[in-house]
């Protein structure tokens, strides 16, 4: 792993989460006693693998997104406006950091959903170093729904995020995939379609890196919160 961090990550939070029926965008629901957009955040600044980090949110929720960071994060954020779908949020996120990556300032992008509160520091370092390793990495578990990804062994997989891949072949994606009008689910589709020369490393994911979806997943968040000792009303944790 490089000593001087050249990477980024990428938080995505501009979606609306209409199922968990809250009436606000849930990344800005409670857990632990804060906005759940915010443990994301605590374990990827935990890692200290990362010189910059950026937020995507609805445009009319930067003023929400500047209180919650200030609150919680003794970080820099820069914000950035969601679009319509996941893609155009990532498409978005990464054209603004095209200065950065086609300077090589930039060379390693983690594109995580905020929804996603409960990854740890320790998937993200191992999806980061085999991203670094083979150019990109995803976490994954297995599954039986005919859908999913296939790993590299052809084993169908569901996959997760945290997801890295080097980022000058994923900026390039993504604009190739803009110019035909592409629309991948998720970060690894469209590597998968217009970078297919990028090897990408299926790394095991966690059962507890679970995306907030409906309401009971809010509550189930809380409970494997509560099992790893941590106060849920101060954030400290007890060992």
């Amino acid at each position: 792993m490089s000593e001087s961090p050249k990477r980024i990550a990428v938080i995505l939070a501009a979606g609306a989460g209409n199922r968990i029926g809250a009436g606000i965008n849930k990344v800005w629901l409670p857990l632990g006693g804060q906005e759940l957009l915010t443990w994301s955040f605590k374990w990827l600044i935990d890692t200290k693998l990362f010189y910059r980090y950026v937020l995507v949110v609805h445009p009319s929720e930067h003023e929400k997104a500047r209180s919650v960071l200030r609150a919680y994060i003794d970080a820099p954020v820069d914000l950035v406006d969601g679009g319509i779908t996941r893609h155009d949020s990532e498409r978005h996120a990464l054209e603004y950091l095209a200065p950065a990556i086609e300077s090589g300032e930039c060379d390693l992008v983690l594109i995580h959903d905020g929804a996603r509160p409960l990854t740890s520091p320790q998937l993200i370092s191992e999806i980061v170093i085999a991203a670094e390793t083979y150019g990109g990495a995803v976490p994954s578990l297995p599954t039986s729904v005919l859908t999913g990804h296939a790993n590299q062994t052809g084993e169908i997989i569901r996959v997760q995020t945290p997801q890295v891949f080097k980022a000058q072949p994923l900026l390039n994606s993504y604009r190739k995939a803009e110019e035909e009008g592409f629309q991948g689910s998720d970060t690894a589709m469209c590597i998968e379609q217009y970078a297919p020369e990028l090897e990408i490393m299926c790394v095991p994911g966690s059962a507890q890196n679970i995306k907030v979806t409906y309401a009971q997943d809010l509550i189930l968040a809380e409970h494997i919160l509560a099992s790893h000792h941590f106060n849920l009303h101060t954030r400290s944790h007890h060992g």
